[in-house]
């Protein structure tokens, strides 16, 4: 894991953490990775929102557990040292921007979990289908 660039306490919950887990690959030239990761702490509100009617969708929402995680990865490849911070500070600023309102939604995180719970029963049906 690497280091801790940032965190962010959102007020849905929500508290994100940006790591970074650049590395040099070549001389002076960087591959960039700024990994945003969060958990969410399923509650029995979220689970009440889960209407399974199928029993993948019962095991789905059997198998979510105590908390769900969303992470995303801001990558830019062959950044040379002299322009690595600058980068890295467009990678943050672009997804505060575009994507961190999303994020700062109320209902962000029932909408993360029921989308882990969708994943979960498209993971079992799938190994249905294949068998």
């Amino acid at each position: 894991m690497g280091r801790l660039r940032k965190e962010m306490a959102l007020d849905n919950g929500l508290v994100l953490r940006v790591t970074d887990e650049s590395n040099q690959y070549y001389a002076d030239f960087w591959n960039l990775k700024m990994v945003i990761r969060g958990q969410i702490k399923v509650t029995s509100n979220h689970l009440e929102a889960i209407s399974p009617s199928t029993p993948a969708e019962g095991e789905a929402k059997e198998a979510l557990g105590s908390e769900v995680t969303y992470c995303r990865e801001l990558t830019r490849i062959g950044v040379r040292e002299a322009d690595k911070e600058e980068q890295i500070q467009m990678l943050l600023v672009s997804f505060d921007q575009n994507a961190l309102p999303y994020f700062q939604h109320p209902s962000f995180p029932e909408k993360l979990v029921l989308h882990q719970w969708q994943k979960m029963i498209e993971e079992r049906t799938k190994g249905e289908v294949e068998a």
